[in-house]
């Protein structure tokens, strides 16, 4: 079914405050702008930011929920499973880092959602769309890592490596520069520990 003018609109007005935001994010941080800030950047109402997103913290989600739809269309950040298990392990954890994880608004979005935490509200909502995300990556996981992915422990593996990426991405702007290369690489080797499951 095609979609009405009305939702057309609402999807453009959706997007141009997601743009604000990732411009906001990128260049003030967190702590440094409002919704209000968003809505005028955007040339809007702050109702407009509102009636798209419950609170400021489900709008950062978004913004890292269409980093990963890039990502998601991009051909090349997802290593192909017939690749050698080092250079899939190589490959995976420098895009993820660089693309993703080590992008200075990863740090300032989860900012957001640990203050976000008194908020029934909006913590439902993140919670539900973390909860998308997660399923979405432990599914790209599984087809780019099939060793690591079978048996009792498959999503255990899977969280864990994508948890250590989401907490290098948290210190990473309170450590020094020399401080994560040496991390994503034991992450890399334990991705290449696993060996494929016996027939």
């Amino acid at each position: 079914m095609p979609a009405t003018l009305h939702q057309l609109r609402s999807e453009q007005t959706r997007e141009r405050l997601l743009d604000a935001a990732v411009v906001l994010m990128d260049t003030k941080g967190h702590a440094q702008w409002s919704v209000h800030e968003v809505a005028r950047a955007a040339g809007m109402t702050s109702g407009a930011v509102q009636h798209h997103f419950v609170s400021k913290a489900a709008l950062m989600l978004e913004v890292v929920t269409r980093l990963l739809d890039q990502l998601e269309g991009a051909g090349d950040f997802w290593p192909p499973a017939h690749w050698p298990l080092p250079q899939r392990a190589e490959h995976f954890v420098q895009h993820a880092w660089r693309r993703l994880y080590g992008q200075p608004r990863f740090a300032v979005a989860w900012s957001a959602y640990l203050a976000a935490r008194e908020d029934p509200q909006a913590l439902a909502v993140i919670l539900d769309r973390r909860h998308q995300l997660s399923t979405a990556l432990a599914q790209r996981m599984a087809e780019s890592f099939p060793e690591m992915c079978h048996g009792p422990a498959s999503a255990a593996r899977v969280q864990f490596v994508l948890s250590a990426l989401r907490g290098m991405g948290m210190v990473a702007p309170f450590s020094p520069p020399h401080a994560i290369p040496p991390q994503l690489q034991v992450l890399a080797q334990y991705l290449q520990s696993f060996r494929p499951e016996e027939p």
